[in-house]
């Protein structure tokens, strides 16, 4: 089956999770502030179940760039890519391996705002050597799948910044990538995130004017990688 390339929430293997399976207590509950971490162990357990079947490669893929533009019902913005098939654009994220068409089916459900999007012959560059996940093989992929955005990146404005909860469910992924395939490569990972994912600007009122998420951070001093781990 053909892989799905997460970039957003999916970088969170509970997440992922949640899609095809009942997690108990409910994601509102985690937005709501009703719970007392934003993985929640039944989710963990119920990935753990599955990680020798579903395997996350961290991978960059080019010709797209990354957006907090998506207003969210829970206030602030998500994320989506749009595709721009510029050579010098490219985004990181996890490529999924290894699910069932019921469990794509159902994750795709779960995605309605954006286009369930094929990239023919992507261009990938992995942060771990392509031994190491000897399960698959991951060089030489025809086509990746990824929920993005069909507009042009020029028409986008924000009028929200990123919603935390949901960016720190994003950094709570990295650290798992983190724990899958050591610490050096996860603060690399989260590095790159930061500096290729654009949100509303914290120092301009115009709506069409964009930060990378690392340079938002510096400006609200919020830009310690350390301090999430």
């Amino acid at each position: 089956m053909t892989p799905i390339f997460g970039y957003g929430s999916l970088i969170l293997p509970t997440s992922l999770i949640s899609r095809f399976e009942n997690v108990d207590p409910e994601l509102d509950d985690v937005y709501e502030g009703n719970t007392s971490r934003t993985v929640r162990p039944n989710a963990l357990e119920k990935w753990e179940e599955r990680r020798e079947r579903i395997v996350y490669a961290p991978a960059k893929i080019w010709g797209f760039r990354r957006y907090y533009s998506l207003e969210s019902d829970r206030g602030g913005t998500m994320l989506e890519a749009v595709r721009t098939d510029d050579p010098n654009d490219w985004i990181n994220g996890v490529v999924v391996f290894g699910l069932t068409a019921e469990e794509e089916a159902q994750i795709k459900a779960t995605e309605t705002p954006y286009d369930y999007t094929g990239v023919r012959d992507p261009t990938l560059e992995y942060y771990v050597d392509p031994d190491r996940i000897d399960e698959y093989d991951v060089t030489d992929l025809s086509e990746v799948r990824l929920f993005a955005n069909s507009a042009e990146h020029t028409d986008l404005t924000a009028e929200k910044p990123r919603n935390r909860t949901y960016h720190n469910r994003i950094v709570n992924g990295i650290m798992m990538i983190g724990e899958m395939y050591g610490s050096e490569l996860a603060t690399e990972f989260y590095r790159d995130f930061c500096a290729t994912t654009y949100e509303t600007a914290y120092d301009s009122t115009d709506a069409s004017d964009f930060n990378t998420v690392a340079e938002n951070d510096e400006i609200s001093g919020d830009s310690s990688w350390a301090a999430r781990r």
